[in-house]
């Protein structure tokens, strides 16, 4: 009984309190605690829904594959499927000679440049100053819509532009691809 007086007289039960960052852990809201550690979370993304919930939004918005019910809905034609792999035949040239034919085929058969900057990077490359002139132009129109960051754009796009700045023969396409390079780097 002299225990307990004690406890009384003291405070002290025996039991320490929680710090603010225990407290905040065990209510889920922690910055300390990420969702990886949250076991509901993790049966959700093993989950064969979410697995396939998640394939569906990465070709949505990756440009991959997209499932049947959006293909007949966004590209009933299959035209954005036949695009991409024509870029795919293009980017798998065995040489620099079939990558250039390969180039000048693609824009023969799809006029207007995809909105992908790993592509548009590959074109500034290409000897025909009018295609380059035509994959500056889709970059610049990418960068005033903000679709080309500086985090989203291929680490080679400033060591290309500064190439095209030194080696173009037409001084507009010298300024652009300079103030292109200044705009993302």
């Amino acid at each position: 009984m002299a225990g307990k007086d004690r406890d009384e007289e003291t405070g002290f039960t025996g039991k320490r309190k929680k710090s603010y960052r225990e407290l905040d852990a065990q209510r889920g809201k922690s910055k300390y605690h990420s969702r990886q550690d949250d076991p509901n979370q993790q049966r959700i993304e093993r989950s064969a829904s979410y697995e396939k919930y998640k394939k569906a939004a990465d070709a949505l918005f990756g440009g991959g594959e997209l499932p049947q019910g959006l293909a007949e809905t966004f590209d009933p034609e299959g035209k954005r499927k036949a695009q991409k792999e024509a870029m795919q035949k293009v980017t798998e040239a065995p040489d620099r000679k079939a990558w250039v034919e390969r180039v000048v085929a693609f824009l023969a058969e799809y006029p207007e440049l995809p909105d992908d900057a790993y592509f548009l990077d590959s074109l500034l490359d290409h000897p025909k100053e009018r295609i380059v002139d035509k994959a500056l132009a889709k970059l610049e129109a990418l960068l005033k819509d903000g679709k080309l960051l500086k985090e989203k754009a291929p680490k080679s796009l400033p060591q290309r532009l500064r190439t095209l700045e030194m080696t173009s023969m037409d001084p507009e396409t010298q300024q652009r691809a300079k103030a292109l390079r200044a705009a993302i780097s």
